[in-house]
Order: C-alpha cells, then structure tokens, then sequence
C-alpha cells in the first residue's frame, strides 16, 4: 500500500528551513561562546572554589567530561570561533575544517574566486563550495620531485625550515595560554637541540 500523500506547503516549508538556519548559525555563536567559556575557567583555575580539580568539576558542574571540554578548548584555540559556526552550518568535521582552512576568511569563504559569506541563508552555496574543496582536497597530487643537486637540496630545506620556524612563531603570537607557547619553545628547542648535534656545529 502506498502512503498517503501529505500535500506540502512551499511557503511554511521554506519559512521552516530558514528557521533551522538561523537557529544553526545562533548555535555555532554558542558553541564557540561556551568553548570560550571553558577555556576562560580552566586556564585562571576559577573552577576551585567549587571542585579540587578540572576533571572533578566537569563531571560535577557541567556534565561533561573534562576530555569533552578539552576537546572544545583545544578546537577554540586551534581554529578560532569560525569553526564551530561553519560546523554547525554545514557539518563538517575539524579534519575536513582543517583542508578548508586556506580558503576561510573571518566568516566568509573563498571558492572559485567568489566569497561566500557564512550565514544562514547561504548554506546551500557554502555546502556546495565546500563539497568541492573537499573533493580537490582529496585526489591524488603528484609529490614534487626533490632537487637533484646538492646546493640545491640545501636551499630546499633552508626554505622549508624557514617556513616551519615563521609558523612556529605565529603560532606561539597566536596563543592565548601560557601552556600553549610553552609546547611552542619546547617544539623550537627540540627542533635546536638537533640542529646543535656533533657535526652541524
């Protein structure tokens, strides 16, 4: 037997979807203001007053886990606010974030040369220009050939190591707790201390 058919109204169903938009993009905000939040508690320790430890007062005070929270914390830092709206936009994980993230700009998206902002009623474009960088993002690219001379491997990875000490930098600028610059100068110090072996000195 074939169900009835439940005729549909384009006008409520559109008022409908537009809802659900705007209650996505509120949440993003949310979500990226809780995460803010969390972070704000655990990194100035407010949470002692209540709870002997972090962990001790996730499970007690929010319901969470501390690994769940920490889990926020560390996307608010990594990626900053824009995530958790373009997640809840379109959800999308923090690995797929993470290949789009050349293109993101604060609250718009780069594809095909046009920005896209990211709000409700674009959620269809952005879905779609996502969709595409995701795609290119997953073929194959040939691995470029190493340089074939000596001098030439050497400013190969002078450049590369140069690249890799500005992004250390920047992302020691970038951090908003001391733990998080104190990881930075542990990776630079690692990174020195092999420099500074026997036969490089």
């Amino acid at each position: 037997m074939n169900a009835p058919q439940i005729p549909i109204d384009p006008v409520d169903l559109g008022r409908l979807l537009g809802q659900r938009r705007a209650f996505g993009a509120l949440g993003g905000r949310c979500s990226a203001a809780h995460a803010q939040l969390l972070r704000r508690i655990r990194d100035e320790k407010l949470f002692l007053p209540l709870a002997p430890s972090w962990r001790t007062f996730c499970g007690t005070h929010l319901a969470i886990t501390c690994r769940h929270a920490d889990r926020l914390i560390a996307l608010l830092n990594r990626f900053g606010p824009t995530y958790f709206e373009v997640s809840q936009l379109i959800g999308i994980s923090p690995r797929q974030y993470l290949a789009i993230e050349p293109v993101l700009r604060e609250h718009s998206v780069l594809a095909n040369g046009e920005v896209i902002s990211v709000l409700p009623e674009n959620a269809p474009k952005v879905l779609e220009a996502v969709g595409q960088l995701l795609r290119e993002a997953r073929r194959p690219r040939r691995p470029a050939r190493p340089p074939q001379t000596f001098h030439a491997r050497v400013a190969d990875l002078t450049r590369r190591g140069r690249d890799i000490a500005n992004q250390l930098v920047s992302l020691y600028n970038s951090s908003r707790s001391e733990r998080d610059r104190e990881i930075v100068v542990e990776a630079a110090t690692e990174l020195r201390l092999i420099l500074m072996q026997p036969g490089l000195d």
